[in-house]
């Protein structure tokens, strides 16, 4: 069963014909290569309601558009009648926009994981510091070190860069979780 609800009904709602006017081609091209639209809202609307683009919000808040499954379709058979004067293939250069998507947040996700760990790191050092301090004025002697301690692999990063990325990646992670 297909995920698009919208274009389901409106191939069911009767003599299925799907008519696109230039306007709606030139915008379904412009969706598929920039996640952008610079099209009327009629156009945009007629679009929708036909199943083959639906918005989204991004990371930052903005609405972006995407071409539908039935969206790309019609975009591929647009491109083949030449009515477009954009790449062939509207599914690659989907998937390269994804993969790009993918790349950007397993990079993402490695340096928030780095941040984390040199943050725990931190930290340690700084409680086993603490304890020295304390067995000191408590006139006691300091307490073994531990066998194993975490290094911190960028000394050079401020704890300020790494709490802005550790709470970008937790509104990411609070946006992906929503409905």
């Amino acid at each position: 069963m297909s995920d698009a609800p919208n274009f389901r009904d409106y191939v069911t709602s009767g003599a299925f014909k799907m008519s696109l006017s230039r306007a709606q081609v030139s915008a379904l091209s412009m969706i598929a290569e920039t996640g952008e639209v610079a099209c009327g809202g009629h156009t945009f609307g007629a679009l929708y309601h036909k199943g083959l683009v639906e918005h989204i919000r991004s990371k930052d808040g903005r609405l972006e558009y995407r071409l539908t499954e039935a969206g790309v379709y019609a975009l591929k058979l647009a491109r083949l009648a030449d009515l477009t004067q954009g790449p062939k293939d509207a599914v690659e250069a989907e998937l390269r926009a994804l993969r790009k998507q993918l790349n950007d947040a397993r990079v993402f996700a490695q340096q928030v994981t780095s941040d984390a760990w040199d943050m725990r790191a931190r930290l340690q050092k700084a409680e086993l510091l603490l304890q020295d301090a304390r067995s000191m004025l408590q006139g006691q002697p300091c307490p073994k070190k531990p066998m194993v301690t975490l290094k911190d692999k960028h000394p050079e990063r401020t704890v300020k860069e790494m709490v802005a990325h550790l709470d970008l990646a937790e509104f990411m992670l609070s946006e992906s979780r929503d409905p």
